[in-house]
């Protein structure tokens, strides 16, 4: 059967209209769903990244002062490590000289003096006077044996000299043993 149309076609042509309108409509409605929920999306997205951002930001102004203090700290530590190695070859250059004094002590006869003491990193130079020749003879053997090859070694006589009442002026010099 054929289907009869009543209506005349303005009015199809109308509801054509209305019906692409209500389509349109839709349509549209759902793109600017899309769009504003891709907007909110994106400023969520935007505001996560800033946060973050200001986050880092933070964290590497916090890493800066850390590192300057440590920085400071460094530099400290490597002018001391300086002085210190510095502080130590003095030490390891030093005599221990209460140690030489008290073994000297036993070495030098009793009428023998000193008036001049020159010490240096190893070596020592003694100048005096001595009573007699059996004095400087006592304090030369005694520097020179086994007691006296602790303190010092390479025992030599720079100067030996008496006067008219038979003392001796002498300077004798050694190297210094064992720091």
């Amino acid at each position: 059967m054929a289907d009869i149309n009543l209506l005349p076609s303005e009015e199809r042509t109308a509801e054509r209209i209305d019906l692409a309108r209500k389509k349109l409509l839709a349509v549209s409605i759902v793109i600017l769903v899309f769009t504003a929920i891709s907007t909110l999306a994106t400023l969520g997205f935007y505001t996560s990244l800033v946060s973050k951002r200001s986050q880092f930001v933070k964290d590497v102004q916090s890493s800066s002062v850390a590192i300057s203090d440590l920085q400071a700290t460094e530099e400290l530590i490597t002018v001391l490590k300086a002085k210190a190695s510095i502080a130590d070859k003095i030490l390891s250059t030093r005599s221990n000289l209460p140690s030489f004094f008290s073994q000297l002590e036993e070495l030098v006869p009793q009428s023998l003096y000193f008036s001049d003491l020159r010490l240096s990193a190893d070596k020592v130079v003694i100048s005096g006077k001595a009573r007699s020749s059996a004095d400087m003879a006592g304090f030369v053997t005694g520097l020179s044996s086994q007691k006296g090859a602790q303190i010092v070694s390479n025992v030599t006589i720079d100067s030996l000299s008496s006067d008219e009442s038979g003392a001796y002026t002498f300077v004798v010099s050694a190297q210094l043993v064992g720091k």
